[in-house]
């Protein structure tokens, strides 16, 4: 995308019937090429851009910096290629049900099914909550790795997206995915503070708002304290 885009999309975010048709054809190639990555070819990678595009159309008007344009455009893609994922699980699940229905240890076999499903929806919600403990460059440097590791931006996509050299957004992301583990600990252990007297105290002090002062309180008493460490780090 070329630099004038921020020209382009705040003429096309005013009204610009013309513009808006030249933003959506600047957009496609890099819509097209990162819903293709994503779905590996799939016949549905038609179907997937054509909706995205509609959203931008539809939301254009609601952008507030013309120069956020791509992260917002990718941000949506993002959503409609996970919408897509979601559709095909859904698919796969009710056709391996089927097919468990005609095995001969179905109950065992569609319990299984549950409890991983019920895992990874776990580890979702953790994560969903760690990522609330993340100040907003770290938000900006995860919606970004985010994309990387959905296969949906490559790390010179990252790096030009963060406006540095790709050593140092390598180490940015480092950077970002130690304090997201360390908020996973954080959310880990709060979900059952009793285990610990001094914990559960500390939480007791704690607003319940996730902020920089609070996430170096609960880490410093995580990596101290001989009864919560064991429990995240060994177990």
């Amino acid at each position: 995308m070329s630099d004038a885009m921020p020209e382009l999309v705040a003429a096309a975010r005013d009204g610009d019937e013309r513009a808006l048709e030249a933003l959506v054809s600047a957009s496609m190639p890099l819509v097209y090429g990162v819903v293709g990555r994503a779905l590996r070819g799939h016949a549905d990678v038609d179907d997937v851009v054509q909706e995205a595009m509609i959203n931008v159309v539809r939301g254009i008007r609601k952008l507030e910096e013309p120069a956020s344009y791509r992260s917002w455009l990718m941000a949506i893609v993002v959503r409609q290629i996970r919408d897509e994922r979601r559709r095909r699980q859904v698919s796969e699940a009710r056709t391996a049900h089927e097919d468990l229905a005609e095995s001969g240890d179905r109950e065992s076999d569609i319990a299984d099914l549950i409890i991983l499903r019920l895992e990874v929806a776990e580890q979702r919600r953790v994560l969903a909550e760690a990522v609330r403990w993340l100040e907003p460059d770290d938000l900006r440097v995860f919606s970004l790795w985010w994309l990387e590791a959905s296969e949906c931006l490559e790390r010179r996509e990252l790096a030009l997206e963060l406006g540095v050299p790709a050593n140092h957004a390598a180490a940015r992301v480092h950077r970002m995915r130690r304090r997201l583990n360390v908020a996973r600990e954080i959310t880990e252990a709060l979900r059952d503070a009793t285990h610990c007297a001094e914990l559960h105290a500390l939480a007791r002090a704690w607003d319940g708002r996730p902020s920089p002062l609070w996430r170096k309180r609960f880490e410093r008493h995580l990596r101290g304290c001989p009864v919560c460490s064991p429990r995240l780090f060994v177990d």
